[in-house]
Parts: C-alpha cells; sequence; structure tokens
C-alpha cells in the first residue's frame, strides 16, 4: 500500500561555528550534522564577521564535508564579511528566492525560501532569521505573510531562529494563523534552555509526528542554540505524481 513521504528536519542558529567553550570548530557542526542525517536542514548565523576565522568559507566547507547541497543567503558579504543562512538539502531544488528583512541600523536579516521536489510534488521552505527587538520582528513577519498569502496552496515549512521566547501576543501569531503545526522546543540557551527562540512551522496539511530539541554533549558545546528536530508526514502518497 502506498505511504506517505516521511522527512527529518532540522533548524540550528551555529553562532559562527564558535562554541560554548570559546573554539572556532566547523569540524564539531559537521560531525553532528552527519549523525543526524536530516532531509532538510535550516542553518542561521554562518559564516564570519566579528566572530570565526576570517576568510574561512563555512558554507563551502559544510557542502564539502556533510555532501548536502548548500543553498546560501548572505546578509553580509564585503571584505570583512561571509556571514548568512543556508538551507542543506540532497533533496532537488526547482527554485530558490531571497527575501530581504534588513532595517535600518539593526542587524541585517534576511529569509531564504527554496522549493524542493519530493515525489513529484514541491514543498517550500523558507528559512528565517529575525531581529532582537519586538518591533523589528513585527515589521519582518509583514513582509514574509504576503509570500504565504500569495501561494497558499504550496506544502510549506518555515524554520529558523524566531528571536521571540513568548507563545502568545506577539508579531508570531499572524505567522502561526498561516501554519498552525508548530515544533517550538526550549532550545536557548544551551547550558539552561527555557526559551523558545528555534521553531519549525508548518502549513496544517503537513503532520507532525514528533520534535525535540537535541540536547546531546556535542550539540551543547557546538553553539549557544540547541539544535531542534521534527519529523513529519507530507499529505500526498509515494508515487502519486
Amino acid at each position: 500500500m502506498p505511504d506517505h513521504p516521511r522527512l527529518t528536519l532540522l533548524t540550528w542558529n551555529v553562532h559562527s561555528c564558535i562554541g560554548t567553550d570559546r573554539r572556532f570548530d566547523p569540524a564539531r557542526v559537521a560531525r553532528f550534522l552527519k549523525r543526524v542525517n536530516a532531509d532538510i536542514v535550516a542553518i542561521q548565523e554562518l559564516g564570519w564577521h566579528h566572530r570565526g576565522q576570517v576568510g574561512f568559507d563555512q558554507f563551502d566547507y559544510l557542502a564539502r564535508e556533510t555532501g548536502y547541497q548548500v543553498h546560501e543567503a548572505l546578509t553580509k558579504k564585503h571584505d570583512r564579511a561571509h556571514y548568512g543562512n543556508a538551507i542543506l538539502s540532497r533533496l532537488p531544488l526547482l527554485q530558490k528566492s531571497e527575501h530581504d528583512l534588513r532595517l535600518p541600523y539593526r542587524i541585517p536579516r534576511a529569509a531564504l525560501e527554496a522549493t524542493f521536489e519530493v515525489e513529484g510534488k514541491p514543498l517550500r521552505v523558507i528559512n528565517m532569521h529575525l531581529g532582537l527587538d519586538p518591533w523589528e520582528r513585527r515589521d519582518q513577519v509583514s513582509r514574509l505573510l504576503p509570500m504565504l498569502d500569495a501561494t497558499p496552496e504550496v506544502a510549506t515549512i518555515m524554520m529558523g531562529d524566531t528571536n521571540e521566547w513568548r507563545a502568545e501576543g506577539t508579531a508570531l501569531e499572524d505567522l502561526q494563523t498561516r501554519l498552525p503545526r508548530l515544533a517550538a522546543p526550549a532550545s536557548f540557551h544551551t547550558r539552561l534552555p527555557r526559551l523558545r527562540y528555534d521553531r519549525i512551522y508548518l502549513s496544517s496539511e503537513i503532520a507532525l509526528e514528533d520534535f525535540d530539541a537535541v540536547k546531546v554533549h556535542e550539540a551543547r558545546q557546538a553553539s549557544d542554540h540547541l539544535p531542534v528536530i521534527a519529523r513529519i508526514r507530507l499529505p500526498w502518497k509515494v508515487g502519486q505524481a
């Protein structure tokens, strides 16, 4: 009997591959990603600016070490920085676009949108990293909502570092109206995770089977955020074109 495709998702703010032990160690990040072997990975704070080894291309390194295709969206690219977000996957890429979320005099932010083919059907994945202040997040979410409203029929995953720990009364309520299934375990700070910064949102037709923050020793050391993992089931059947 035909089954529905199941995927493993992971979102992780890797803090430029600098861990809680203050070591720059991209190999540690790569080892963890290979061990989990998620189907789709959203990475935030990848690359160097005021952190990380100058001139070291962390995007290229992860591609070589893990075998993933690394789809990057840089928020800083000049002689003093090569830094931003990435989506990692081995699924066939149908299209990719970047959404500028920067605001004047604030840390540059962006969202990366990638559509993959899964069993002949499109699956949209958005990697976001929102601002530190509530007014920033409200503005940034308001820029993302029209994209969701324009094509509500496309199965969608949005994940990343929201910098929001509250559950209600925030800009993220509008986001959750469009993408009602939510994985949001406590993931920050790795030493004593209490804040639900790192989240995975799913459109209603995608089933969320289970989720958690990964608390193994290597993940706790590798960044100040814990990775968040989720297992999902897509609505169409295997072999259904």
